[in-house]
């Protein structure tokens, strides 16, 4: 594939453009709703919306990339690449293909939970040279390449690391490209990378085998859309877009290519418990801390993927297997293990859990996950503490947007907010609110 075809597939598989095409039918809020919960094998019948699945996909849709961050991806994308083949560039004439992976690779990539956090592009950087190369001479290499001469536009913005160089931009974005050589007859994108740091002694440079590709296509087989929710989700996505357009340039209209949200709820639920990991991660006390690798929960995500009827239901379910797969592994002694499925050399975790402190860690986080989304899925809190529990898994800007918006959509079609439930009944259901809510259960998530 030529580097044309590689900026080309990135267009298409990670940042695809959906050219203006318009919902074929204008459905009502309550059939939006209802449709976020639809599955054909299950369909609903009782006439209650319930507020958790709608608050998580309006979350879910305020973490994405937006338009302009998308497209800022692409160009530094492209950008980069004809400027490591550069004539100047040590690497001209070496660079075969470029392409993604990671999340940005699976549509997994979630917007920064603060002005402070960077977020990263991943980029495989495939290079004609041989496989046996040196390690340190290849990642110095390709460091060079970027970084070129004092004065020229990434000098002082590249910093090489172990196994990758990575560029940083001020708005707080940063790629990430790491040098490969491709090896042509194993499994398609089967690649050899390269680990060497030079400032460890007691680290010895050496050679992995990788294939992001191919975990980028095993995930996105694992984790098919379900044409109701895809449709939900985008529609709710555009709807979220024009509304921020409208918002920042009055007047302008909505640029006639959007980007393309038709996601799995699975896909979702990624991004979802993604961003919980951020926040946590995102306090002062675990600064320093290495967090679990998205690439571990994309794995691990997929292997459990659309076994649900809901998107509560799908988050809530998949946070249980991260717990139950971390409580096997430690009543069995040993550290989670895991390869690429389609690269069994390929190991995930072969940074992450450098300890069995790191394990225990994010047992407990993902225990206080579940019993919250657990408590969130009962129907029994009040919108007030829906909204608590939900600012602190998901950050309290995104949580309390949608909870605000949540609350003024459903007052003037007609809808009733049910008491203590936070329940939205439809006035075409037949079901009056109930004369008392059931007893909350038992927790002290908002204090004694």
């Amino acid at each position: 594939m030529s580097e044309g075809d590689a900026s080309g597939a990135f267009k298409n598989r990670t940042l695809r453009i959906v050219a203006g095409k318009q919902p074929a039918r204008n459905f009502s809020e309550q059939i939006r709703i209802e449709e976020l919960n639809y599955n054909p094998r299950h369909p609903s019948t009782s006439g209650i919306l319930e507020p958790i699945d709608v608050l998580l996909a309006d979350i879910a849709v305020s973490i994405q990339l937006s338009k302009t961050e998308h497209n800022k991806a692409v160009d530094r994308f492209e950008t980069m690449r004809d400027w490591i083949d550069r004539d100047a560039s040590p690497l001209h004439g070496l660079v075969r293909l470029m392409y993604p992976q990671g999340s940005m690779a699976i549509g997994a990539t979630i917007a920064r939970v603060s002005d402070r956090e960077e977020y990263d592009i991943d980029v495989i950087v495939d290079l004609d040279i041989p496989a046996r190369s040196s390690p340190q001479a290849v990642l110095d290499t390709l460091h060079e390449a970027i970084r070129g001469e004092p004065g020229s536009r990434y000098y002082g913005k590249t910093i090489r690391h172990t196994r990758c160089v990575c560029v940083t931009y001020e708005d707080g974005m940063h790629i990430d490209l790491t040098p490969a050589v491709l090896s042509p007859q194993l499994t398609p994108r089967i690649s050899t990378i390269f680990h060497s740091k030079p400032e460890d002694s007691h680290v010895q440079d050496h050679c992995l085998w990788a294939n992001p590709w191919g975990l980028a296509d095993w995930f996105k087989g694992m984790t098919p859309q379900e044409a109701d929710f895809a449709r939900f989700f985008e529609e709710r996505s555009l709807a979220h877009d024009s509304r921020k357009v409208v918002a920042k340039a009055a007047g302008e209209p909505v640029p006639q290519q959007e980007p393309a949200y038709r996601k799995s709820r699975a896909l979702i639920a990624l991004q979802l418990i993604k961003r919980w990991r951020n926040v946590l991660f995102a306090k002062r006390d675990r600064a320093r801390m290495r967090r679990s690798p998205s690439v571990l929960l994309s794995k691990l995500i997929a292997d459990n993927a659309n076994r649900t009827r809901t998107l509560s239901e799908e988050v809530h379910y998949q946070a249980q297997c991260l717990l139950d797969r971390l409580l096997t592994e430690k009543a069995l002694g040993r550290l989670i293990y895991e390869v690429n499925p389609r690269c069994s050399d390929d190991v995930l975790t072969d940074r992450w859990p450098a300890a069995s402190s790191d394990q225990d860690l994010m047992i407990l986080d993902l225990e206080d996950f579940v019993a919250k989304m657990g408590a969130l899925r009962t129907g029994n809190l009040s919108l007030a503490d829906m909204s608590k529990l939900l600012e602190g898994l998901f950050g309290e800007r995104p949580a309390r947007s949608v909870v605000d918006d949540y609350v003024r959509r459903a007052q003037p079609g007609g809808n009733r907010v049910v008491p203590m439930t936070g329940r939205v009944v439809g006035i075409g259901s037949g079901l009056a609110a109930p004369a008392a809510a059931r007893t909350p259960p038992s927790h002290r998530f908002f204090g004694d």
